[in-house]
């Protein structure tokens, strides 16, 4: 099987990052420019109206147009994902199962599909945070090459026990 590096996997991936980072950056720069909040029919519309009267909505776009700068440059495009990841869930919600209307019944699923599909195109690069390991703090974590120094370490570990097996059978 073919990696993601590969045509056409490749372009898809490529394709999918630039379209959502611009659709976030565009979502992002018009609250941010205008103070411009979309209708939401019924009680899906009253919580963006609450959102937006307490500023919280304000955070939401700024992250929203962090995601998508971070996603558009190619630069720490997992976390600009992560970052996503929660407003996504909520768009999801509500556009599919409080608001359900046609065009957010595209939007939500849209949303969460795209930046699910951007997690799993660079959430391998998690895959350390997922295996056990001693502590490493973050200023130490930047003095060494964390998979090197792992590497020498397990691989040490391996000859330990390999002399200690033959010590045991002498």
């Amino acid at each position: 099987m073919q990696g993601l590096n590969s045509p056409p996997w490749k372009y898809a991936v490529l394709w999918l990052r630039v379209y959502f980072g611009a659709d976030l950056l565009w979502s992002g720069f018009r609250y941010l420019s205008t103070g411009w909040v979309p209708f939401i029919p019924g009680i899906g519309g009253q919580y963006v109206q609450a959102l937006d009267a307490i500023h919280m909505f304000y955070a939401v776009k700024a992250v929203e147009m962090l995601a998508g700068i971070l996603l558009l440059t190619n630069r720490y495009v997992l976390l600009g994902a992560i970052l996503e990841f929660p407003t996504s869930i909520s768009i999801f919600w509500i556009n599919t199962f409080i608001v359900a209307t046609p065009r957010q019944l595209f939007s939500g699923p849209n949303q969460l599909l795209m930046n699910g599909l951007i997690l799993l195109a660079y959430g391998g690069y998690m895959a350390n945070v997922f295996k056990p390991n001693k502590p490493l703090a973050l200023w130490e974590g930047f003095k060494v090459d964390v998979w090197k120094e792992h590497l020498r370490l397990s691989k040490g570990a391996e000859s330990t026990s390999t002399t200690k097996k033959s010590n045991d059978f002498a």
